[in-house]
């Protein structure tokens, strides 16, 4: 007993020294270049641990591998930048942190929320130097697209994000140039143009290095293994990290996005099949079209996808049982859909096939649990189309007044964490529904959504309006709104 409470007092107390880094995590501390790039797939070597590590152990003076700043003249402490994508995505990123430090090089002064981050209107963190002076490392965003150049140069600056442009990384580089301070950017190739950074890795100065110290390395077992370890990482909830479990996460990644989003390359590459893991033949063994239907309770939902071209406005109506317990994910059924084929179609016409889907399933408008829609498609024009033309008309047949109709058909390109990936989250995440076993099933009688599964391919395609009303009228499910 007291055995292990001495482990955990010495953990506490030093996190940073027991960690077993991995082979590239090691690499990325060693490196002595001032400017790098560790590059890695999302969520698989700790590259964000390793460069807050590396930024914690220069501004304690610790670094084992000697990148220790020295005080610059004539400032009282060393500091630092850590840059974020946005104010709620650096809370995660300064729990981390938090996570590595030493509780005894705090500053007194120093606050941490977890769920607001460190306290102040401009957060930071001080920290005791080895020399007994304070080091400052301030948490600063990249979403404004330019950075504050006032006051002197800084130690040392790590972007925990592909920088939002060239400008951006630019402008870091010339703060840290009169202390002959380092950048790093630990990233995945995602969220931002990367052919900038890619040209810096390429660039080979007069001394023969380059002009980016590129630390990269694909998913393989042997990556896995800690130094001086025989076993390879565990997740927490005991699954180990071995090839078979590369080979299941490859499986649940749409394949042009495997080699970025898993391996950490340069480029995702687009393929001519986004659903390649959908199989549309009836005969096939595990096919995913069928005339399944629920075993249990299940939550009715419609999506609904706006347009005025020749199948473009479209709904789909799907029952979906909720994740369990035992299975902790959702199972799709899509039971039926409305397309209009011709285009002409006005919103009173789409609220009468509407209306007839729901009828030939035995529902009414009340049994819908949840209907989204897209934004409105054509507004102010003679064309238009919306929710609430489509919701005013749904109540005009039914002969209710349309504001007192539940559900009401949420608009889903809105709303808080809703930002410009969203739509590739989506798309990931119908994918994923697709490898579960059972997770996805379309019925046979839902022509156009199969030909669209099947040749989707790109968000400016004709096949991406099926794709989208699906992906609407699961939002919630998506996003892990719905109680369980």
């Amino acid at each position: 007993m007291w055995a292990a409470q001495e482990v955990q007092r010495r953990l506490e107390a030093n996190p940073l020294g027991w960690i077993r880094w991995l082979p590239v995590q090691d690499r990325y501390l060693r490196s002595r270049h001032r400017f790098r790039l560790f590059r890695a797939g999302n969520q698989s070597v700790g590259k964000t641990t390793a460069g807050l590590a590396d930024l914690a152990m220069d501004a304690m003076g610790v670094h084992p591998y000697g990148r220790n700043s020295p005080l610059p003249v004539g400032r009282a402490e060393r500091e630092y930048w850590l840059l974020c994508a946005s104010w709620s995505q650096s809370v995660n990123i300064q729990t981390k942190l938090h996570a590595l430090l030493p509780p005894g090089r705090l500053h007194p002064d120093t606050e941490f929320d977890p769920v607001r981050g460190y306290r102040g209107r401009n957060p930071a963190v001080r920290l005791r130097h080895e020399d007994g002076t304070y080091s400052i490392i301030k948490i600063k965003t990249t979403r404004q697209g330019t950075l504050d150049l006032a006051g002197a140069g800084i130690c040392g600056a790590l972007f925990d994000e592909v920088p939002t442009s060239q400008g951006v990384y630019s402008e870091v580089v010339k703060r840290v140039q009169s202390a002959g301070g380092w950048v790093s950017v630990c990233a995945t190739m995602v969220g931002a143009p990367v052919d900038w950074l890619r040209d810096l890795a390429e660039t080979v100065l007069e001394d023969g290095s380059h002009a980016l110290d590129d630390i990269h390395t694909r998913l393989t077992a042997d990556q896995l293994i800690p130094i001086g370890c025989t076993a390879p990482l565990r997740l927490g909830d005991g699954t180990v990290c071995d090839e078979a479990w590369i080979r299941r996460i490859e499986a649940e990644t749409p394949p042009h996005e495997r080699e970025v989003r898993i391996h950490g390359g340069w480029e995702i590459r687009f393929m001519d099949r986004f659903f390649s893991a959908f199989i549309s033949d009836p005969a096939a063994p595990n096919t995913h079209v069928a005339e399944r239907m629920p075993k249990g309770p299940a939550t009715i939902v419609l999506g609904i996808d706006h347009g005025s071209r020749p199948g473009a406005q479209t709904a789909v109506l799907m029952a979906v049982e909720e994740p369990t317990q035992a299975r902790p994910y959702p199972r799709i059924y899509i039971l039926d859909e409305y397309v209009d084929e011709s285009g002409n179609a006005i919103p009173e016409q789409d609220a009468a096939a509407i209306l007839s889907m729901l009828r030939r399933h035995g529902l009414k408008w009340g049994m819908i649990d949840f209907a989204g829609g897209d934004i409105p498609h054509m507004q102010g024009q003679p064309r238009q189309k919306s929710n609430r033309d489509l919701i005013a008309q749904i109540g005009k047949q039914l002969n209710i007044p349309h504001k007192q109709l539940r559900p009401q058909i949420a608009t889903i390109k809105r709303g808080k964490g809703k930002g410009g990936a969203t739509r590739d989250y989506r798309l990931r995440w119908l994918y994923h529904q697709m490898v579960r076993d059972g997770g996805f099933t379309v019925s046979p009688r839902c022509t156009h959504i199969i030909e669209s599964l099947d040749r989707y391919a790109s968000a400016n395609d004709e096949w991406s309006h099926a794709v989208d009303a699906i992906c609407y009228g699961l939002d919630r499910h998506a996003f892990r709104t719905v109680a369980r």
